[in-house]
């Protein structure tokens, strides 16, 4: 299990899944460059194609870091991986729904549901 720090963004390897762990409330422009270079960057180091990054302390996401994650689906989708997005507050949700890039990323409930619908 690999681990790759960047102040309040955290990436583990767990398994075949990247986990990208948010620790801000608030997701906005200021972030959006810095979301998207560490995913692209550990993609690149690790070659995982499989990820999913744990919403579950943020409450507020706008859209540059919906753009962001417009694009790095574009780019792991070619790439033939998935991008997830797990613990969702419902304000965020709603956005989410909104924009209709529900049905293009897959929300869960946590990370950890993800390992239980594996096994």
């Amino acid at each position: 299990m690999s681990t790759q720090n960047t102040q309040d963004i955290r990436i583990e390897q767990r398994g075949d899944l990247a986990v990208l762990a948010v620790d801000k409330p608030m997701l906005t422009s200021l972030e959006a460059d810095r979301l998207l270079t560490t995913l692209r960057s550990y993609h690149e180091q690790t070659g995982c194609v499989q990820f999913v990054i744990d919403m579950a302390g943020v409450d507020f996401i706008d859209s540059a870091c919906i753009g962001s994650m417009v694009t790095f689906l574009i780019e792991i989708d070619k790439a033939n991986g998935k991008l997830m997005l797990a613990g969702c507050q419902k304000t965020v949700e709603e956005l989410l729904k909104i924009t209709g890039l529900t049905t293009h990323i897959p929300l869960v409930a946590s990370v950890e549901h993800i390992y239980e619908d594996r096994e």
